[in-house]
């Protein structure tokens, strides 16, 4: 799967490789300013955040009062005041102030976070493409436990055991597999049910296995 943002000064591009998530920007000219790919062992968990970082514009409306008041001064000296073309430019000066405000709230100022264990990575919340960053993100949590449920979820009873028992945890903690896999692989690894954990002085203890 392949997800690209352009923007004034930079183009994002995001890729589900066959072993980890590739992430490149580049700036307006084409310049590779960041590259890496993240190996699906180090995605989990996969965090999703939605921000809005509207601009303080507090010092706009006197700004806006200073000039038409200074307009209508100035029209009020003349005969006649203003004219249809002067108020048809003041008006249409109002919507563009009203209309880049509003593309700039779907547009620039809100962000979508995509976040795993090892970076962070920002990208516009541009209306058009809300439903594919979520798809995206979606797919990528799938395709990260897909892969690692497929490469270290397998068990050998004829193996060490204890290491896989600490495999078997960081699965179950990364919510690869579920707890009832976990303990059927416990299990199959074992050649005993999992009894009930260990407390002594309130910490658990891992329960002693011998190969």
């Amino acid at each position: 799967m392949f997800f690209e943002q352009r923007q004034l000064t930079r183009t994002t591009q995001l890729a589900l490789r066959p072993h980890g998530l590739y992430v490149c920007q580049r700036n307006g000219r084409g310049r590779t300013l960041l590259e890496f790919e993240m190996p699906y062992e180090e995605v989990l968990p996969v965090r999703v955040e939605r921000t809005t970082s509207t601009p303080q514009l507090k010092w706009l409306p006197f700004a806006l009062f200073w000039v038409a008041t200074s307009v209508l001064q100035h029209a009020a000296k003349r005969p006649g005041g203003l004219t249809n073309l002067e108020w048809a430019a003041a008006f249409g000066a109002g919507l563009l102030v009203v209309g880049v405000y509003v593309y700039g709230q779907n547009n620039w100022w809100k962000h979508f976070t995509l976040g795993t264990a090892r970076a962070t990575i920002n990208l516009l919340d541009r209306p058009s493409q809300r439903h594919t960053l979520d798809h995206f993100a979606q797919a990528l949590d799938q395709r990260t436990k897909a892969y690692l449920k497929e490469h270290y979820a397998a068990v050998n009873p004829l193996g060490i055991i204890e290491p896989q028992l600490q495999r078997l945890h960081w699965l179950k903690h990364l919510n690869v597999v579920s707890e009832a896999e976990a303990r059927a692989l416990a299990t199959r690894l074992t050649g005993q049910v999992p009894a009930a954990p260990l407390v002594s002085m309130g910490q658990v203890l891992d329960a002693p296995y011998v190969n």
